[in-house]
């Protein structure tokens, strides 16, 4: 049985007009972080959102943080509690909390499946706007944009060490307009937390596991391919080693589970490229022809890519590593650039 909260300064009750945007949660004993992403929220300029907040904590903190928003008993002593109780958009926070945690995707399809917005904004816990008006700018993407179904922007990834920006590149922005089954051959969309889209009843597989936002990606263009986007870093990306995308090993064989569950999801088969990479995938994976030839490779086509896998990373890794001890660097010389 969950717990639920919901707020309305009114009557205490659900406010009947749908929101321009919902802002989905979910969250997981980061009380912090979740008040970092909460303080963004109330400091933008757009304000005509719903947040859903959905709870895997095993301990109180994110509902006492709740609690205190809502009454305000803090706002004396200039505490972020009061401060976040005076935002409109607080005014619409709704909160469950699982009794027992549903787990990562389980719990990010949670708070999706409450969403009444017009526009759904799925935003990690230890993500927040990286400007005030943020989200006002992403907004305007799909307002301006009314055949697209999707939104994405560029990011700033925020480590301990490091700050940097990052965003799609331009070659791939254009070879994923010509078709949007091109994103299985990489993600320069980013986190969802980077996105916006409309509402379609998108959700995460919960078959999937490192490769899950790519899922959620081809559940929205699959209906409407039509997407924009700008390189602006509107999102910060909150980076550490607790991330769950960092809990996959470079080999995990549970990446390569996804991708073959997302090729035969979405049939992608029949478009060459992907078909190619599936191939490329399935080599280096160490999986056999049987499951190349179910991808769709004649078995010409897979001892040709076992070949060239063995050379790039038997021949050449052992030329590199000898250049390596020898204290010559790839490119510094005859014998690096003719390796390269």
């Amino acid at each position: 049985m969950e717990k639920e909260m919901r707020q309305d300064r009114s009557e205490g009750t659900w406010p009947s007009e749908r929101p321009k945007v919902s802002i989905c949660i979910p969250a997981y004993n980061n009380e912090a972080e979740v008040r970092r992403l909460l303080s963004s929220i109330a400091a933008q300029t757009m304000q005509d959102v719903e947040i859903i907040l959905t709870d895997d904590s095993t301990n109180g903190e994110i509902e006492a943080l709740v609690e205190g928003i809502r009454s305000g008993r803090s706002a004396d002593a200039g505490s972020a509690d009061g401060i976040l109780s005076d935002a409109p958009s607080m005014s619409r926070l709704r909160y469950v909390h699982n009794e027992k945690p549903l787990g990562h995707i389980f719990n990010w399809n949670k708070a999706l499946s409450l969403a009444k917005g017009e526009y759904v904004k799925i935003m990690f816990s230890d993500d927040w706007f990286t400007q005030d008006n943020s989200l006002e700018k992403l907004t305007a993407l799909l307002d301006d944009n009314p055949k697209a179904s999707l939104a994405f922007c560029g990011t700033m990834q925020v480590s301990k060490k490091q700050t940097w920006a990052r965003a799609a590149g331009k070659e791939y922005v254009e070879r994923l307009r010509r078709d949007y089954r091109y994103l299985f051959l990489g993600n320069e969309i980013g986190a969802p937390s980077a996105t916006l889209y409309r509402a379609c009843g998108a959700a995460f597989d919960e078959r999937s596991n490192w490769a899950s936002d790519m899922f959620l990606y081809f559940e929205i263009l699959q209906k409407n391919p039509v997407f924009v986007c700008t390189p602006e870093p509107l999102i910060s990306i909150g980076v550490h080693e607790e991330q769950y995308t960092e809990s996959f090993s470079e080999r995990d064989i549970r990446k390569f589970r996804d991708r073959l569950l997302m090729y035969e999801k979405y049939g992608l088969r029949e478009q060459e490229d992907c078909r190619k990479e599936m191939l490329r995938l399935t080599v280096m994976y160490g999986q056999g022809f049987q499951t190349a030839s179910a991808c769709g490779a004649s078995m010409g086509e897979y001892l040709k890519q076992r070949a060239v896998w063995f050379w790039t990373n038997t021949v050449l890794g052992y030329w590199n590593g000898l250049l390596h001890k020898l204290g010559i660097r790839n490119g510094s010389g005859g014998a690096g650039n003719a390796s390269a």
